[in-house]
């Protein structure tokens, strides 16, 4: 796994520094030894052109402890968004269920969107049209809240996630709406949260640039 992930007492996850794990071919050396292995994560830092984002942009905000929108995180991020990935996406009424849901991009990269998983019953509802570029945090579930300093997550969060699912959860901010989702895993919630804080970084930095 690439990418920097905080645990629940805000440290660095074991195995995450660096934006590169040092598990299996990416190890380092004791008393500060240079090894094969560390140049060849060194190498895979160099050709995957990392990008270090600041904790706080003007426009947004990471995820804490996501820090990488290196090219290749944003690249895979993408292409497993336009094949789908399932997660449990919690519904902003308050007698609407959570359901399963299938999250997409568009063509364009940018527009985010879902459709019913297999066997979900449809809403009827044609699914909004998100523009990734006005997300403005992306935010774990034990984050805090705000324009609730007192809470953590959003309202639905609290409202509608179980508490045993808080670590896997968490919310796209948008100026007008959040998007609420329980992944099914904390792996997936972590690659979720570390490619869309990636992804919007991006977005965001491009549409300065422009």
């Amino acid at each position: 796994e690439i990418g920097l992930m905080t645990n629940a007492a805000g440290g660095v996850a074991p195995g995450m520094t660096g934006g590169i794990s040092s598990g299996a071919g990416g190890g380092t050396g004791g008393a500060g030894t240079p090894t094969g292995n560390e140049s060849v994560s060194l190498g895979t830092v160099t050709q995957t052109h990392e990008v270090r984002m600041p904790m706080l942009l003007s426009t947004f905000k990471p995820a804490t402890g996501c820090t990488n929108a290196s090219d290749f995180i944003v690249r895979c991020f993408v292409a497993r968004l336009r094949s789908g990935i399932t997660v449990v996406k919690h519904g902003r009424s308050r007698w609407c269920k959570s359901r399963l849901r299938v999250l997409h991009v568009h063509s364009d990269g940018r527009s985010l969107s879902w459709k019913p998983a297999l066997g979900e019953p449809s809403s009827g509802k044609r699914p909004p049209k998100l523009d990734l570029t006005t997300c403005r945090e992306v935010r774990h579930a034990w984050s805090p809240d705000p324009d609730n300093p007192m809470f953590t997550g959003t309202p639905i969060l609290r409202q509608k996630c179980e508490a045993a699912n808080a670590h896997k959860s968490f919310a796209l901010i948008f100026p007008k709406r959040t998007v609420d989702i329980t992944a099914v895993t904390a792996d997936q919630c972590k690659v979720l949260m570390e490619g869309f804080s990636a992804l919007c970084f991006r977005l965001h930095v491009a549409q300065k640039v422009a």
